[in-house]
């Protein structure tokens, strides 16, 4: 009795169990043909027999990947001509959308539902798939994706094209090398398989001879690649934006537009200050201007001494005298080289200096002259009006946003390996074309011009020859004076020994400088002097201041297409 009890109830709930039964979606039948034409296009047919089982959905989802990554950037298939049919060549309903780097069809209306057995027949157009290699040209497809997410049946691909040479085929999930059956019946090829499981999926490739299928010219080939890699626009649309940007607000008002000689410097501007006017910059090599011009208005002697060296090799070494303290007659910066000029390696104010005690301690003196002088110079001439905003800080905001821009060019390809190089290099082309529109964003304002411009005479002045001399009106008289007066400027220019020639034989023995004794004045002679004081101290001062192919390594879910889908 309880044998026949236990049978009844097995055969009840095995009666309950198939009553209650749902059937699963899968995918009964998906078939693929595929066309390679001559002209580098391939028209893909796609035939899926979707089974929805017992559910009730609206339709299916068909993903297909058209956005592809390699080292250099981006690269992107183009699909057309897409259209979804039923057997019956009957229009079904689709929205199209691009999703991270897929092209999504939602086939069917969501106004509908169906169940059991439909079939979607899914055809586009394909550019842009084909590989070209130095032996062969190839069509690498991922011809049912390995992202579906139901059971395929049975899948049969068919391959035709014209001068198609070898064919392969690769079956299984993500990266397996299991290769497929292919058959081939004249220039068709055809590969069956069955029963692939969810994130199974079916590769194939085929080569054709060189010549046979179109190759895009390098011209195409570039454009293509702009369409993809918008990051190569980068560099010129900064160019395009800063360029406007300097052209409203980074050029100098227009000045008197003539050049007229000066004979006699800018009495409130000293030789760097001068300079600074005319090319935005502090040009703190040139400071042995400001030290002699220091000794030719009496705070200061300069004497050339011999420093033997081992006792074997002499060397030339200048002596500074303190002959006054700094004084309210000079600028803040000129104050504080008088300061700097005379502290010895302890900080201590001295009397005497020179270049060599310089070189033992010099970097406090460097620091002054590569850092803190030119600020002050730089927030002087901006206090009075010769700038509307401060060179150095316009300068200095450029330069910085550029380095930030090429040192965060590399993050994103740390976080993605296939970020790609070429939109690493846009952006520091970029940064690179930021910091030099820093360079010539800072101007003047309309007193800055004219100071230009006037000592742009100066400078026209000084460096003309003697026999054009004659030509200046009212040209000052040469003597002792008028050279020293202007010697400071002329060694700013670079003009010391175009400017001492003028007063050849001059009678004339400076009181601030002691070196060399002339009964006359020997211009050769004073102007390599000079130019030995400016080079060794900037030597001085320098011294302390001192970033595949399918046929080679193929597999499953490899080349282009591929994707999956599912129902909605």
């Amino acid at each position: 009795m309880k044998i026949k009890n236990t049978l009844l109830g097995l055969i009840i709930f095995s009666g309950l169990s198939f009553c209650f039964s749902v059937r699963a979606e899968e995918i009964t039948n998906y078939q693929v043909n595929i066309q390679v034409n001559q002209d580098a296009t391939v028209n893909i047919k796609e035939s899926i027999l979707y089974d929805f089982g017992d559910e009730q959905r609206h339709g299916i989802l068909r993903n297909i990947p058209y956005q592809y990554k390699n080292s250099a950037g981006n690269f992107n298939l183009r699909y057309e001509n897409i259209s979804v049919k039923d057997e019956n060549n009957n229009d079904y309903i689709f929205s199209e959308s691009f999703e991270g780097d897929d092209y999504s069809l939602k086939i069917g209306d969501e106004d509908v539902l169906v169940t059991g057995q439909k079939n979607y027949i899914i055809s586009y157009t394909v550019r842009r798939a084909i590989g070209y290699f130095s032996d062969h040209d190839e069509l690498y497809w991922n011809a049912i994706g390995n992202e579906w997410e139901v059971p395929i049946k049975k899948a049969l691909i068919t391959m035709d094209g014209f001068g198609i040479t070898n064919v392969k085929c690769f079956y299984g999930n993500y990266g397996d090398q299991t290769e497929c059956n292919v058959l081939q019946m004249k220039n068709t090829y055809q590969s069956t398989s069955e029963n692939l499981n969810t994130g199974a999926g079916i590769t194939i490739a085929m080569s054709f001879n060189k010549g046979v299928i179109y190759e895009p010219t390098q011209n195409e080939k570039v454009i293509e690649f702009v369409k993809d890699n918008w990051g190569v626009a980068i560099p010129f649309i900064v160019f395009i934006f800063l360029f406007y940007w300097w052209f409203r607000y980074g050029r100098d008002p227009k000045g008197k537009g003539v050049i007229i000689a000066q004979y006699s410097p800018l009495p409130k501007l000293s030789p760097l200050e001068s300079k600074a006017v005319m090319d935005e910059t502090v040009e703190t090599q040139k400071i042995a201007s400001e030290i002699i011009l220091l000794a030719i208005k009496k705070y200061l002697t300069i004497e050339k001494t011999t420093k033997k060296n081992l006792g074997i090799f002499d060397s030339e070494d200048y002596v500074f005298k303190k002959l006054k303290e700094p004084d309210a007659n000079l600028t803040e910066f000129q104050n504080k080289l008088m300061t700097e000029l005379f502290s010895d390696k302890n900080r201590k104010i001295a009397q005497e200096a020179s270049l060599s005690d310089i070189k033992e301690h010099p970097q406090s003196m460097a620091t002054f002259i590569t850092s803190e002088g030119p600020k002050m110079i730089y927030q002087k001439l901006t206090n009075e009006n010769y700038f509307p905003k401060n060179p150095q800080t316009v300068r200095l905001g450029y330069i910085i946003a550029g380095i930030l821009m090429i040192f965060f060019s590399f993050i994103p390809l740390i976080i993605d390996p296939f970020f790609g190089w070429v939109n690493i290099l846009a952006i520091i082309i970029a940064g690179i074309v930021v910091i030099v529109f820093g360079l010539i964003m800072p101007r003047k304002t309309i007193k800055g011009v004219i100071t230009k411009e006037y000592m742009l005479g100066l400078k026209k002045y000084i460096s003309v020859a003697e026999a054009e001399r004659i030509k200046f009106h009212n040209a000052p008289e040469k003597n002792p004076k008028h050279f020293e007066e202007l010697l400071p400027y002329a060694i700013m220019f670079g003009l010391e020994k175009e400017w001492a020639k003028k007063f050849e034989g001059l009678n004339y023995n400076p009181s601030w400088y002691a070196g060399e004794n002339y009964s006359t004045f020997n211009a050769a002679v004073f102007a390599s002097s000079i130019n030995n004081i400016n080079n060794s101290v900037s030597s001085a001062i320098s011294t302390a201041g001192s970033g595949g192919s399918g046929f080679s390594g193929g597999g499953a879910g490899g080349g282009f297409g591929g994707g999956g889908g599912g129902s909605w």
